[in-house]
């Protein structure tokens, strides 16, 4: 490493600005200057001084920080180096907020699966309206019994084969590389290049893939024809993961009984989407990460971060940028 001595630029939401954030990294960064900005439009004169940069990347402007040496981004996700693969080349390392999603992501996912069995959805609308909606026995269903083939195996992964387990159910999990998983007995790992094969076993298929060059639309409508038509499609990983025209038709031509999404291919989803009107989707907005102590648990990381790279030391979930992950 360079002895360049930069400053550190922290770019977040107001209302995700961690407390006291800019006295702990002043008091953690060896002398280094600190700045703060909230608004992505005002980053223009940092550009020149960043060597440290914190928060939701503005993946457009990396190329013109010449001074840039680490990147902590303030989610699990490295979308940007998809977006902008002429980075990957680029000196600067990343590093992610990998690790802090697990208990709220494995939660929602079943949220939004015992929400779809219970009919929820409808039964709230029609609360709203003061309506007391009956639900026959036809019309619900129970987790126990039913296969969950899940796709990325990471520590998100195995927290909601835990918990799929818990509820009597059956897992199958894949993964790119199956000697490197911790593998429980009670969970089938195979490799990701097997997914053609158990796509066909599944009822539940839950998507936590990373966005990279082997992962853009790994679901599309090859492997949506492989599921049964009784299955459920849950994506909480990344939207790109899943060519969503192919998923849209599926839907409509009832070739799937039904997608629960926190995550699509464009976000905001575009007023015009089909799926938003949908009787078979259930969607959420991209929060399935979120926790109520996020910026504590992220800032954690950072500040544990910043004392590696002053010492010279393995910075911790450090991001393969060629992988994308």
């Amino acid at each position: 490493m360079d002895q360049y001595k930069g400053t550190i630029l922290v770019t977040l939401p107001a209302d995700r600005v961690p407390q006291d954030i800019e006295k702990q990294l002043q008091q953690a960064g060896d002398g280094r200057d600190v700045r703060i900005r909230t608004d992505m439009t005002t980053l223009e004169p940092d550009l020149n001084t960043v060597e440290i940069l914190m928060g939701f990347v503005p993946w457009h402007l990396l190329a013109r920080m010449p001074h840039l040496r680490w990147v902590q981004l303030w989610s699990a996700g490295a979308d940007g180096l998809q977006q902008y693969p002429e980075l990957k080349d680029r000196p600067f390392k990343v590093t992610s907020t990998s690790g802090i999603h697990v208990q709220q992501l494995a939660e929602h996912i079943f949220g939004l699966l015992l929400a779809w069995n219970r009919h929820f959805a409808a039964v709230f609308a029609a609360q709203s309206r003061h309506e007391w909606r009956y639900v026959t026995a036809e019309e619900t269903d129970v987790l126990r019994g039913k296969t969950m083939l899940i796709l990325g195996y990471g520590a998100i992964g195995k927290r909601t084969a835990q918990v799929a387990l818990a509820f009597g159910m059956r897992v199958i999990a894949l993964r790119r590389s199956v000697s490197e998983a911790s593998v429980p007995g009670d969970v089938r790992i195979q490799s990701i290049q097997d997914l053609g094969v158990l796509l066909p076993e599944a009822d539940v298929v839950v998507n936590i893939l990373p966005y990279t060059q082997e992962t853009g639309h790994i679901i599309g409508a090859a492997e949506l024809g492989l599921m049964k038509r009784t299955s459920l499609y849950v994506n909480v990983g990344r939207g790109p993961t899943t060519d969503e025209k192919a998923l849209i038709e599926a839907l409509q031509t009832k070739r799937i009984a039904g997608a629960l999404l926190d995550v699509t291919e464009i976000e905001p989803l575009p007023k015009d989407s089909p799926l938003w009107d949908l009787d078979n989707v259930l969607l959420t907005s991209h929060y399935a990460g979120l926790h109520p102590d996020y910026s504590a648990l992220a800032m954690e990381i950072a500040l544990d971060n910043l004392g590696r790279y002053i010492r010279g030391e393995p910075l911790r979930n450090l991001v393969d940028k060629q992988q994308g992950y």
